[in-house]
């Protein structure tokens, strides 16, 4: 049974995979919520609240010959009183039968202030949806980042019931942010909705993203060393992590889990209009390396963030690659 359910994820998981390299890019603005690494960004929500959606086309490390890595969500989306989510392939509920609605307070968020986010999650016919399942110890992970990429957020609001979730978020600073929302009604396909949102003050010089000469760095007097197995839009990547003690060079063989797994990436490219949610690959121990898969769907430079936990402090490393 476990052999035959194994098999039909995967086929699913290649459908996705195959699903994300076909997707068109959407124009798109930018979003913002746990973990915390740079600010910058705006987004526009209207006065009852933007329903954005954006595309999530997962496939669990399949076209990789694993089983636990989610190659991402092919996201995008543009403001609106309301647009469709789109999900990975899979039974029951579809991306089609899911609607969400967004609301900030403020509805102009001021930099460096905490904005309530509210999200509103029904089906189609505006029945609220009141069950959805964990996704790595959380019903609903939040992503938030500038137009810029310079500023990270991952964050998870609470529950509130008849589906309605709930958190509080400072953005770091004027323009424009995006927001994706991952999450898993109960009986659907994992689901990735997207929103922006316009932060107030004065223009603020933006950061252009440029590619990385090196992709070894030091956080949290870790060295983090991040080597691609291809650098090709459309194939099978598998981004493997190293880690050694920053001052000995010694292998850290201590990471702790973060939300039940060695870590988590997330991967946005610099138009802010592709965005993968990656999770590790089966056999991920404590370190020395963390594996992780994925399929970058067209060229262009993209902002890979690490997620990993150890000594109880979670720390986050970005590195900027470039897909030919």
């Amino acid at each position: 049974m476990m052999r035959e359910e194994r098999r039909k994820g995967i086929n699913r998981s290649r459908r996705a995979a195959a699903a994300l390299l076909m997707l068109s890019l959407i124009a798109a603005g930018c979003g913002a919520g746990d973990e915390h690494a740079g600010h910058d960004a705006q987004v526009e929500p209207t006065a009852a609240g933007n329903a954005a959606a954006g595309g999530h086309s997962g496939h669990e490390g399949a076209e990789a010959g694993t089983e636990n890595g989610h190659s991402g969500h092919g996201a995008g989306a543009s403001n609106g009183e309301e647009e469709h989510a789109e999900s990975a392939h899979g039974d029951g509920m579809g991306a089609e039968d899911v609607k969400l609605e967004w609301n900030y307070t403020p509805a102009n968020p001021e930099p460096g202030k905490q904005t309530k986010i509210e999200l509103f999650i029904s089906d189609k016919s505006g029945k609220p949806i009141k069950e959805f399942e964990v996704s790595h110890e959380k019903l609903l992970h939040l992503i938030l980042v500038s137009g810029d990429l310079s500023d990270f957020m991952h964050i998870h609001p609470e529950f509130k019931g008849n589906g309605k979730f709930e958190v509080e978020a400072a953005f770091g600073k004027s323009g424009t942010y995006k927001l994706f929302a991952d999450f898993i009604p109960q009986g659907a396909s994992q689901i990735t909705a997207e929103s922006q949102v316009k932060v107030n003050g004065a223009a603020e010089a933006s950061n252009p993203l440029r590619k990385d000469e090196s992709l070894t760095k030091a956080e949290n007097g870790i060295e983090v060393s991040l080597k691609l197995s291809t650098l090709k839009a459309g194939e099978n990547a598998n981004l493997t992590f190293s880690f050694k003690d920053a001052s000995t060079k010694a292998d850290v063989t201590d990471l702790e889990p973060y939300l039940g797994a060695i870590g988590h990436v997330v991967i946005i490219n610099e138009d802010v209009n592709r965005y993968l949610h990656v999770h590790p690959l089966e056999g991920n121990g404590t370190g020395p390396t963390a594996e992780f898969a994925t399929i970058f769907p067209d060229a262009g430079l993209y902002k890979v963030w690490g997620q990993f936990q150890r000594e109880g402090k979670t720390f986050i490393v970005p590195f900027t690659v470039e897909i030919e």
